[in-house]
């Protein structure tokens, strides 16, 4: 069960390439679409609460429809946590025999400040008893970033199993060999919006710019557009600006470039973080140059898959791009740590046992 796609946008995915997927596309008959009067992208705060409401209000109405199937477990998926509670309305009223088992992929509503949609101090007090109830009433705990376990633990009454499950590619996905490239490109593929500064992007473009170093943006998000119009107007013809692409034309643009870049603010919530590109640039044998903190920087550092800088650094990352341009046999080290990084870590197929073992 999951709300008609629209990230970033709803339109895109009128575009038939978007749904690629045959294994998906082959079982639709098993996904239930809920439809949402309501919009999500306004940032009023009345209107955002009526979606949340909404939300809850017809997930719960599906549970109930289906409430003779006596499912064993339901999955679910936070942000936001107002899906979550549908949830345990249902356990509470009319499955509870039924185990809950949550995915925690962003901690909420730490991440709504960090991004500073809004700043109600009682509305996010509110928002913090119902987290904390969310934990201690879930009977499993999935997390998408090892950075979520401490947080979490604070909010416990008593221990509780969390389980690390990140996302990570598919064996077919992993680059073994790229292709040999003669011009040098770096590439950034993925948000740009509120939990990322367009500003250090926009200054990364224009120095890479500077020095005659091909830039390739596969980009999307609430500022997506500035960083576009910024490109144009400054006629810089080293970056490239691309629209959304799916997943396998993101990897094979990936693939092509010697390095990849990840930013995030320097709010402390991003700390806890490990950006889904990073690990798409290791799947690729694409090393790193990123602005992050905390979790990402650690994964990257002790794997020596590339170089993490303070958010603001811009002039120290391109230093280091520099630096690596002219020396081919550091990234193909690094890239080949990416690869050794990706199997041990954060391979699907190893990783989904983890939930099998729940489950079955």
């Amino acid at each position: 069960m999951t709300i008609e796609p629209a990230y970033p946008n709803k339109n895109m995915y009128k575009d038939p390439k978007f749904w690629d997927d045959e294994w998906v596309n082959s079982r639709e008959d098993n996904i239930t679409r809920v439809q949402l009067k309501n919009q999500h992208s306004s940032r009023n705060l009345i209107s955002r609460l009526f979606f949340y409401i909404e939300m809850m209000y017809r997930f719960f109405s599906n549970l109930w429809d289906a409430k003779d199937k006596k499912y064993d477990y339901i999955l679910v998926s936070t942000p936001p946590i107002f899906i979550v509670f549908s949830a345990f309305i249902a356990k509470f009223l009319f499955m509870k025999k039924t185990k809950i088992i949550l995915e925690v992929r962003d901690l909420w509503p730490d991440s709504l400040i960090g991004v500073k949609i809004f700043d109600y101090p009682i509305i996010i007090r509110f928002f913090r008893y119902l987290e904390k109830k969310m934990y201690q009433n879930a009977d499993y705990i999935i997390i998408n970033s090892i950075g979520f376990r401490e947080h979490i633990e604070r909010k416990l009454k008593y221990p509780k199993k969390i389980i690390y499950i990140p996302n990570g590619p598919r064996a077919h996905e992993i680059v073994k060999e790229k292709e040999h490239q003669e011009e040098f490109r770096v590439v950034y593929t993925g948000n740009i919006g509120l939990a990322q500064d367009v500003e250090h992007i926009k200054s990364i473009a224009k120095l890479l710019h500077e020095n005659n170093i091909t830039f390739h943006v596969i980009g999307y998000g609430v500022k997506a557009k500035e960083f576009q119009n910024y490109i144009e107007k400054n006629d810089l013809h080293y970056v490239h600006f691309q629209p959304p692409a799916t997943r396998k034309e993101s990897l094979k643009l990936i693939k092509s470039c010697q390095l990849g870049i990840a930013f995030l603010n320097d709010e402390e919530v991003f700390s806890t973080v490990l950006p889904g590109k990073i690990i798409d640039y290791m799947t690729c044998k694409t090393p790193i140059i990123a602005g992050v903190k905390g979790t990402a920087a650690k994964i990257i550092s002790a794997n020596q898959t590339g170089f993490a800088f303070n958010q603001s650094d811009v002039h120290a990352m391109v230093e280091k791009i520099i630096e690596l341009k002219q020396n081919p046999q550091i990234i193909e080290e690094m890239g080949q740590n990416c690869i050794k990084t990706v199997e041990k870590e954060f391979l699907w197929e190893k990783n989904i046992h983890k939930l099998l073992q729940i489950i079955t």
